[in-house]
């Protein structure tokens, strides 16, 4: 079973993405801080990670991020970034390019609100069929 880790400050979100996720028969732990986040990451060893980009702070996704790929062990999770950004600001990330995806440190980048069929093609490319 692929144990995914969610890390957003919206409790809403949160709850409903576990649930769906765990429906689907994934093994879901959730985190509400960039702190809770590595807290999480380093006590339950996710195969996929689902990172909102502004939590207590407009980067903290990217700190966050950023602590993963630094850990070895960490280092080859797939990180999907949630983001409300584009919808709320305009502003826009890509990681359509490697030199992007260097500098966010994630895999792919998705604004909120995603369907939840969506993300579970998403997360399903980079694990597989598990």
């Amino acid at each position: 079973m692929a144990r995914i880790l969610i890390v957003d400050d919206d409790t809403d979100l949160l709850d409903g993405q576990r649930l769906f996720l765990e429906s689907l028969g994934y093994e879901v732990a959730t985190a509400k801080s960039l702190e809770e986040g590595i807290e999480r990451v380093e006590a339950a060893a996710p195969d996929l990670i689902l990172a909102d980009l502004m939590m207590e702070h407009y980067d903290s996704g990217f700190v966050f991020c950023k602590k993963v790929r630094d850990r070895p062990e960490t280092a080859k999770v797939p990180i999907i970034m949630q983001t409300a950004a584009p919808r709320e600001v305009g502003f826009t990330f890509s990681t359509s390019e490697e030199s992007d995806k260097k500098w966010i440190q994630v895999n792919e980048v998705i604004t909120k609100p995603i369907p939840l069929p969506d993300l579970e093609g998403k997360i399903k490319r980079y694990l597989g069929s598990t």
